[in-house]
């Protein structure tokens, strides 16, 4: 049985170059990398985002890597920028699945 977290980072995994070019707009790709400053969305290339590959193991897609810290997968980037404020789908889709409009 698959938990609800692990299947929002599979699906965001299958479209990471729709999620990075929506959230991380001042990264840009290069080959199979959308890089950008950090999760904050800052210009630079300290972040690797992995935009292709297998949906788990080595090479997964949408796993990053931060020149200073490991990488780890797409779901924790997503919800660092949920919580600066970025999170418009996340809460719409919530309120929605709860009943309310």
């Amino acid at each position: 049985m698959h938990s609800p977290a692990a299947d929002i980072a599979r699906r965001l995994a299958e479209d990471a170059e729709a999620v990075c070019r929506h959230y991380l707009t001042n990264g840009r790709k290069q080959g199979r990398y959308w890089i950008v400053g950090d999760v904050l969305n800052t210009p630079g290339r300290s972040l690797y985002v992995r935009l292709s590959g297998p949906n788990s193991g080595p090479g997964a897609a949408g796993k990053w890597t931060e020149h200073v810290a490991a990488g780890v997968m797409l779901w924790w980037l997503y919800l660092a920028l949920f919580w600066r404020g970025f999170g418009e789908i996340g809460q719409h889709n919530l309120s929605t699945a709860r009943g309310f409009s």
